[in-house]
Order: C-alpha cells, then sequence, then structure tokens
C-alpha cells in the first residue's frame, strides 16, 4: 500500500475501535438466519424470491420476529455481535494485531471493501423492486373496497405510494441503485454513501413510523453506509462546515498479483448479478400478477357484488348493520380470490410484507382488517352442470365454503352450497357496474411546478 500523511483519521487511540469494528461487522456478515432455510426449498433456485432473499439476508442468532409492528428484537443481535468483538480484543488483541500485522488505514480500506459490497448488492435489489412495481404494487379491487380504517399502518404507507403518480417510489429507487453501483468503485463510493446515507435516514424513519417491521435491517444498512462515510467525514467537515484548507485523500491500495487479477472480475459478477436480477423482476412483473397469485378465477367473474339475497339454513336474512352472520358484498378479483366483507371480526394477518421464497403470495390479504379473503378452486361442470367451486380461509384456514355457482346472466351469480359447519346458504349476488375514480384518471392533469 502507498500511504499520504494526511488526514490523522486514526488516532492511536481509535485503533481499538476499529478492530472492534472489523470483527462486529465480520460477525454480522456471517449467512446464518434460521427464517431463511425454514420450510423452503431450493428447487426453483433462479425464482425472483430466492435471489431477493439471499441479497438481502440479515444475520440472525436470535431471529427476529415476523411480524409487523414494534418489536425490534433483532437489535439483539448487534449486541452478540459487539459482545463478541469486545471479548475477543479484551483476550486476543495483542495477539490479533502481531498476526494481522497491517496499519490501521490499510484494515479500515479492507473492511469498507467488505461493507461497500454487501450494501451494494442488498440496495441495488432493493431500489430494483421499487422501480418495477412489485414491492408496492397498485391496490387490489378488495383493497378499493375496504375502508381506510381497516388497514393497518403499514399498508396505508404501501397503498399511497402504490398509486402515486409523482414518481415518488422511482426516484427512491433509482436513488438507491445509483447509490449501489457507486459503491462498486473506490473513487465513487464516498458519493454512494453519502447518497444512501440520506435515503436510508428517510427509510429508518418510515418502517418506525408505520411500523413496517423492517427497521432493525434498515437501520442495518444505514450503519453500513454511515462506516463507509466516515472516512472522508473530516475532509467534508473542515472543507463544508469549518471552510479551511483541506488535504485531499493520499491513500491508494496496492493490490498483490492475485487480488489485482480477481477485482476486476469481481465488479464483473456483482454486475452480471443485478442484471439477472433486473431481468427476472421485469419478467415477474410483465408475464405474471407478481406478488398476488397466478392462478386464474372463475371466468368473467371479476368484480365487486352486492348480496342481494342471502339465506342461511332455509331463513333469509335481510340487509342488517348489526347481523354477524350476513355478507355486505363480495368481491371476486382476476385471480382465485375472493374477499367477503360482513359485521363479524376478521382475523389480520401481520405478517411482515416481504419477498421470500418460503411463503406463499401473501401481500393482497395482509394488513387488512375489513375482509376476509379466501382462495378457491374450480371444479367446471360438464353438460350444462353448475360448476363448483371450494373457498378455503387465507388466514382462518379452517373457514371453508363449498358452492355450485349457477349464472342466470353475466351480472348474477348463484351460490348453493355449505360452510364448514354444514350449514346450506343461498347466495345471490348481483355485479355492480362500478367506475374507479383512480383508473378513470382526471379530465386535466394537475400541474403542481
Amino acid at each position: 500500500m502507498t500511504k499520504f500523511s494526511d488526514s490523522q483519521f486514526f488516532q492511536p487511540y481509535r485503533s481499538n475501535i476499529l478492530y472492534i469494528a472489523f470483527i462486529f461487522f465480520i460477525v454480522l456478515s456471517i449467512p446464518y438466519d434460521s427464517n431463511l432455510l425454514k420450510d423452503s426449498s431450493f428447487a426453483d433456485l433462479l425464482s425472483l424470491e430466492n435471489w431477493f432473499e439471499l441479497a438481502t439476508y440479515r444475520t440472525s442468532f436470535i431471529p427476529e420476529s415476523p411480524f409487523v409492528g414494534t418489536d425490534v428484537r433483532g437489535y439483539y443481535n448487534w449486541l452478540i455481535a459487539l459482545g463478541i468483538a469486545l471479548v475477543t480484543i479484551l483476550i486476543y488483541g495483542r495477539k490479533l494485531r502481531q498476526t494481522i500485522q497491517v496499519d490501521d488505514e490499510i484494515l479500515f480500506y479492507w473492511l469498507r471493501v467488505l461493507l461497500r459490497y454487501r450494501l451494494a448488492l442488498a440496495i441495488t435489489f432493493i431500489g430494483l423492486v421499487k422501480i418495477i412495481p412489485i414491492q408496492l404494487p397498485e391496490p387490489t379491487l378488495s383493497e378499493l373496497h375496504t375502508e381506510y380504517g381497516d388497514f393497518l399502518l403499514w399498508k396505508l404507507y404501501y397503498l399511497t405510494n402504490g398509486i402515486a403518480t409523482a414518481g415518488y417510489l422511482p426516484v427512491i429507487g433509482a436513488l438507491e441503485i445509483l447509490g449501489g453501483l457507486f459503491l462498486l468503485n473506490r473513487r465513487t463510493a464516498i458519493i454512494g454513501s453519502g447518497l444512501l446515507v440520506a435515503v436510508l435516514l428517510n427509510v429508518v424513519i418510515v418502517n418506525y413510523v408505520y411500523e413496517i417491521g423492517e427497521q432493525v435491517y434498515s437501520s442495518f444498512l444505514l450503519l453500513l453506509a454511515v462506516v463507509i462515510f466516515s472516512y472522508d467525514w473530516p475532509r467534508f467537515y473542515r472543507l463544508l462546515i469549518k471552510k479551511t484548507a483541506t488535504i485531499p485523500d493520499g491513500f491508494w491500495p496496492v493490490y498483490g498479483r492475485r487480488i489485482a487479477a480477481i477485482r476486476p472480475f469481481l465488479q464483473v459478477f456483482f454486475l452480471l448479478l443485478i442484471a439477472v436480477f433486473s431481468v427476472q423482476a421485469y419478467l415477474s412483473w410483465k408475464n405474471s400478477d407478481y406478488p398476488f397469485p397466478d392462478e386464474g378465477g372463475l371466468e368473467g367473474a371479476a368484480g365487486v357484488y352486492n348480496v342481494k339475497e342471502f339465506v342461511w339454513k332455509g331463513d333469509t336474512i335481510p340487509y342488517s348493520l348489526k347481523d354477524t352472520l350476513r355478507w355486505k358484498d363480495v368481491v371476486f378479483e382476476k385471480w382465485n380470490t375472493i374477499s367477503i366483507r360482513g359485521n363479524h371480526p376478521v382475523k389480520v394477518d401481520s405478517l411482515k410484507p416481504r419477498i421470500a421464497f418460503n411463503r406463499e403470495r401473501n401481500y393482497e390479504y395482509l394488513g387488512n382488517g375489513g375482509r376476509e379473503f379466501f382462495g378457491y378452486s374450480l371444479n367446471k361442470g360438464k353438460d350444462k352442470q353448475p360448476t363448483h367451486i371450494k373457498l378455503i380461509g387465507k388466514v382462518s384456514q379452517g373457514h371453508t365454503f363449498s358452492f355450485a355457482v349457477n349464472r342466470p346472466d353475466k351480472a348474477t351469480l348463484l351460490l348453493e352450497g355449505t360452510n364448514h359447519l354444514g350449514d346450506s346458504l343461498h347466495v345471490r349476488l348481483e355485479k355492480v357496474n362500478k367506475r374507479y375514480l383512480l383508473h378513470e384518471g382526471r379530465r386535466k392533469p394537475i400541474r403542481i411546478y
């Protein structure tokens, strides 16, 4: 390595801090997470979910809560890593320095290299699912017919940004991708880290305010960006705050023959990973309903329906604001999902909205406390026999219905069958010719600047 006496960034008393930080981040780079491989299969190794989950892995000796909210037990993993680092330095600190035998600036350089590549891979993948509307898609019909107060906080944030037309989400995604790409080169790493400090600070605040459940992971990414940026912070402070003469960074790394040969291929490898994931994400969005189910629903049935008749065990139940048995309305999605709104309490699925290969496509019903969601299978009848559908609750799986479906006309569905208790049901549904202003757009666009 070639070194100039420029910033004196590492004072002698800071050497221990550097070694502690080095061990701390090494421990938090161990790819251990009990939830990562739980009930999962790598049969489809090239799937979008697999790649995203591996690129954004987190070290979890103590598993993080899988639910949204204010549970931040993931920070215990930071304490474990810090404890390991402190004990190691206290017991083996002198021997460790004698074994490594490198200057502090050289050690800090290699630490920044590790953090740069880890942060770059994670943040570019995260940015891509924002630009391509996978993470925050547009609202479904069921969500458009759910009352505002029946959503969890995080779902309100996702839906609000999913319909935004001012480009907020794509801009955030583009900044994340740009910052990640800048990190892949030492000369532009300071630009990338500074950009990501600003972006990730916003992300961390949003996670806490809307209880999205990724407070710990977003804080970790912010910490990586801060550590990378900290190397040039003294020069920024003297130049921009104190406005005094500032000596530029005079540290140039000199690599051995093997490292010099591998280094260009490593950058190309990371760029290839990003390119392949970009194609995967685009194809998943273009050729499927991701993050919604791919299975098709009842042909020509998509829409919202009023419940005109509801007969339970032979008794007709009229419209009521109090009755807990009668349905208010029913939504058929384009895929094989039905959502029902009634007067009974609905169990809310509060799992985190993560892109994970060991989960079904559950985004549509997460965070919704106003409707009960059912997946259904079709058994088409022959020779003008009615189609039979079986509904299985997506949150309360023990709640099922079995119906024969008759369609006297395009706007009417007659359901005859039983519920999971064996009670007979006759339901007449009439389709509402609903036009959504969200889809219709404005007569004249609003100009804000």
